[in-house]
């Protein structure tokens, strides 16, 4: 039996459950926003295997901590987890992620944990970065609190909390072909790279959830082993990763360990069957 954990519920979910039965195998939905849920000190599960589709993260206060929690407990009682709880933590952490990448010597952009605006300053004239540059919660999901910010006004704005709030700065990578702004999400899956697409919009924030649309990419040598070291550098089963190109060459800017599968159905790639025969084989070990 697979579990999957997940905080309301979503087309991934879902999509992931009717393969796993499509594929002979017994799956169930633990949903964290359940009416009649409660999860106390002998909390458990009947299951072979948890697969976790939530983690830490800050997205409109919906579950976030709880659903950290409710993960945390479940590992004490000694249940297989796909992705792991490090791999999560390492992956929800934006910049801890950046950190793991960088020592891995996979190129992403210059990036530092701040406290307040003079921090920020402080790291600007250090790295020589003129405006823009990009300020967001370490722990954002889906685009939500992502800014690029132009001035020192700005600055001072989108900083004033950053000590309570996991605020990090980074260096800003043109990614813009013309009037768009091309990125690429490849998922791992297993040690193997097994679809890819590119997000475009008018905006600089791709991400589906906040408007932006799918094309093909070609994933050529180059694009694939880069994911692959981006997914074993978080020590990640399941992972989708995104790539910014610019004319400097490929900035990994974050990873996710929950990846939706909703941009590889619009093209007609079936990933939800690819994870679905992972964690089938997973659960059996």
């Amino acid at each position: 039996m697979i579990t999957i954990v997940s905080p309301e519920g979503s087309s991934t979910t879902y999509a992931l459950k009717r393969a796993i039965e499509n594929l002979g195998g017994r799956c169930k939905i633990l949903l964290l926003a359940e009416e009649d849920l409660l999860v106390d000190r002998d909390f458990h599960l009947e299951c072979d295997l948890i697969h976790p589709r939530c983690s830490i993260g800050h997205y409109l206060g919906r579950l976030t901590l709880y659903s950290w929690q409710v993960l945390n407990a479940l590992e004490c009682e000694g249940y297989r987890f796909i992705n792991s709880l490090k791999t999560l933590y390492n992956s929800s952490d934006k910049f801890k992620t950046i950190k793991i990448l960088s020592k891995h010597k996979i190129n992403t952009p210059k990036t530092a944990l701040i406290r307040d605006y003079r921090d920020a300053k402080r790291f600007m004239e250090r790295e020589n970065l003129d405006y823009p540059v990009v300020v967001k919660n370490s722990f954002s999901k889906c685009g939500v609190s992502v800014r690029k910010v132009s001035s020192d006004e700005e600055l001072k704005r989108y900083t004033e909390n950053a000590l309570w709030e996991g605020t990090i700065i980074q260096e800003y990578i043109d990614f813009k072909v013309g009037d768009l702004y091309r990125d690429i999400r490849l998922l791992v899956v297993g040690g193997e790279v097994v679809g890819g697409y590119s997000r475009v919009s008018r905006d600089f924030i791709t991400n589906l959830y906040m408007g932006g649309s799918i094309r093909p990419v070609e994933i050529h040598e180059e694009l694939e082993e880069l994911a692959l070291r981006c997914a074993q550098a978080i020590d990640g089963d399941i992972v989708g990763v995104d790539i910014l190109p610019s004319r400097e060459g490929y900035y990994v800017i974050e990873t996710n360990a929950a990846p939706g599968i909703k941009g590889f159905q619009y093209l007609g790639i079936d990933v939800d069957y690819r994870i679905a025969e992972f964690l089938l084989r997973c659960s059996k070990l």
